[in-house]
């Protein structure tokens, strides 16, 4: 239905029992400018307003890591006014090599091709690719790029600033196999492994070659070097295999990841981290069942708690390892392991066509780190208990050509959660998403539980979801503290929102799990979400509301706007407690004739 423009120009919403406190922080658009590593300090310090995308002339770049030997990533900014852009073309040295409809590189391009071949989806909002992989390049060697945005009749509406980047020397390597690694499947090639990843010279490659499975368990990677994996690392089964000497882990922690890396804080040197490659990591944490029909992705076994003994590998020793040192079923499931766990590294860089699977616990990890990328990474971990895709509390993120079908949530934000984190912990900033697949997990985008220090200047846009839980989720709970602002969620198309919660919108204070676990002091300030902007996004179906807003009595979520936002097949939208939004061309099918669910708030404006 959509909303009478002449009966609700414009509604006023109040009630007597309403009480939101309005943050007094300026607005700003979010550009998540990769050129930039430059990153917010903390929210108590005054910030300069995030520059607004600009046209197409000022944003062609080429982030850090994102050129090899061989090839470069280009990415850029759409125009301020995009609304007639169809594509872009992509010239080297002024010869056009290339269309973004073309860009095979890509690992998300062909699942958002499939999606909009289906006949179903002729009406979803067509997504627009704005980066391009150019291939089959010589090392050591500069280019000249530039990008046309162009439109449906092939006329040029902009064309680029042009770019010199040039390509890496081609690097040393250092195959595995060569320092005693087996690759049987069987056989434990941690030491072998790791002995190649110590001889690594600066700006070199340790290489897992294709073919075959080597079993391992924790490996410590280091700063620039390129980890390539192009066989398969599978994760010992066998707790033991995940405890080092020199990474000591206190009794009833999480233990090691399979795959680490762990840099000094303000050390310069702890930087350049790539792992990437053809092959897989596979964490071994869960048994697996029949594969996904349609997409071939994996699925594990139902895991849970209350099923790790069963249907468990990894997850299940590590389990009943922290039970036999007296631990509680609670703190014995926490120590299960993360698939990848990385902190302290400035330009850190996953994907070129890696699959990541089946984690005992999180998929990757990344904490206090500065510019990280995740592009052409596949991240397939469905129906793995806690399994989010990315769990990140850094600054500086860009998610693009990746692919998402994960246990938990895909790309997850966490900020720290109480007083003491609000206190000391810097906000995590700077984000960017875009030209991405999203199929199941909780949620694509996710701010919290942990909100304490901030989650900000997150631009999430051109991203195509099928099957996942909520497009925007935004979670948090009392004595949390923080909140989330400064979101750009916009141009993608959601279906199928049926996964965990199945809310296309989440805007929660009342999460149950945002203090469950841990010992800390609240913070006295209730946490927040604001400065939300929804827009040009167009959603069918999904199994519950589809805005979904609760606040709590003194913190309404505020200036939360939605603009040209379709919903079909969907329940309408359930809103408590949230002060001066707009919701403007936001429509629902004609057989809900009432889907606006209102209370305990004030300054709604529909349009």
């Amino acid at each position: 239905m959509v909303f009478n423009k002449k009966l609700f120009s414009t509604i006023l919403i109040a009630t007597t029992t309403a009480s939101c406190l309005y943050g007094v922080f300026a607005k700003t658009n979010v550009s998540a400018n990769t050129k930039s590593t430059k990153h917010a300090s903390s929210s108590k310090k005054q910030k300069k307003p995030t520059p607004k995308p600009t046209q197409a002339a000022e944003s062609l770049t080429v982030s850090a890591l994102t050129s090899d030997d061989s090839s470069v990533t280009l990415v850029w900014h759409k125009p301020t006014n995009y609304s007639n852009v169809a594509s872009y073309n992509i010239y080297m040295n002024g010869k056009l090599i290339g269309n973004t409809n073309n860009n095979s590189a890509s690992a998300s391009k062909p699942f958002i091709d499939n999606f909009y071949k289906d006949s179903s989806n002729s009406s979803a909002v067509k997504v627009s690719s704005h980066n391009y992989v150019v291939t089959n390049l010589t090392p050591s060697t500069s280019y000249n790029f530039s990008v046309s945005a162009i439109d449906n009749n092939g006329n040029t509406l902009y064309t680029s600033n042009t770019l010199t980047s040039s390509t890496t020397a081609a690097p040393k390597v250092y195959d595995i196999t060569k320092y005693g690694a087996v690759g049987d499947g069987t056989t434990i090639d941690t030491k072998a492994i790791q002995a190649a990843i110590d001889a690594c010279t600066p700006g070199d490659e340790v290489l897992i070659p294709a073919g075959k499975t080597f079993k391992s368990g924790s490996l410590w990677l280091k700063s620039n070097m390129i980890f390539k994996v192009n066989g398969k690392i599978l994760g010992s089964e066998n707790p033991s295999d995940y405890v080092d000497a020199n990474h000591p882990v206190a009794s009833g922690k999480k233990s090691n990841a399979l795959i680490n890396a762990k840099g000094t804080k303000g050390d310069p040197k702890s930087a350049n981290l790539k792992i990437v490659g053809s092959g897989s990591i596979d964490g071994n944490g869960w048994k697996q069942t029949a594969p996904e029909a349609s997409t071939g992705f994996p699925n594990s076994l139902d895991s849970s708690i209350s099923t790790v003994k069963q249907n468990g590998i990894l997850a299940a020793n590590q389990f009943n390892l922290g039970k036999s040192q007296g631990l509680s079923d609670v703190d014995a499931y926490a120590t299960r392991s993360n698939l990848v766990s990385i902190s302290n590294i400035t330009n850190l860089y996953f994907g070129d066509g890696l699959s990541f699977l089946n984690p005992s616990q999180q998929t990757i990890g990344v904490s206090n780190c500065n510019n990280t990328i995740l592009n052409g990474a596949l991240v397939k971990t469905f129906n793995c208990n806690n399994a989010d895709g990315i769990d990140f509390d850094s600054q500086g993120l860009t998610v693009v050509n990746s692919v998402f079908d994960t246990g938990d949530d895909d790309v997850n934000f966490t900020a720290g959660k109480g007083l003491q984190a609000e206190q000391t912990r810097t906000p995590v900033t700077n984000v960017w998403i875009f030209n991405n697949y999203f199929g199941r997990g909780h949620g694509s985008v996710v701010a919290g539980s942990n909100t304490a220090a901030w989650i900000e200047e997150v631009l999430a846009e051109d991203n195509v979801l099928n099957g996942t839980g909520s497009g925007l989720r935004c979670k948090t709970g009392k004595g949390t503290g923080g909140g989330a602002k400064d979101i750009t969620y916009r141009d993608s198309a959601l279906k199928n929102i049926t996964d965990g919660e199945g809310k296309p919108f989440i805007f929660t204070s009342q999460y149950t799990n945002a203090t469950a676990t841990g010992s800390f002091t609240p913070a006295p300030d209730l946490p927040q979400f604001k400065d939300i902007n929804v827009s040009n996004c167009s959603v069918d179906g999904s199994k519950n509301y589809a805005i979904f807003v609760s606040g709590l009595p003194g913190a309404c979520h505020t200036n939360i706007n939605f603009t040209n936002v379709s919903f079909k097949n969907t329940p309408g939208a359930s809103i408590d407690y949230m002060s001066n939004s707009t919701f403007q061309n936001v429509t629902f099918d004609k057989s809900i004739t009432n889907p606006w669910q209102i209370t305990n708030s004030t300054g709604l404006t529909f349009k």
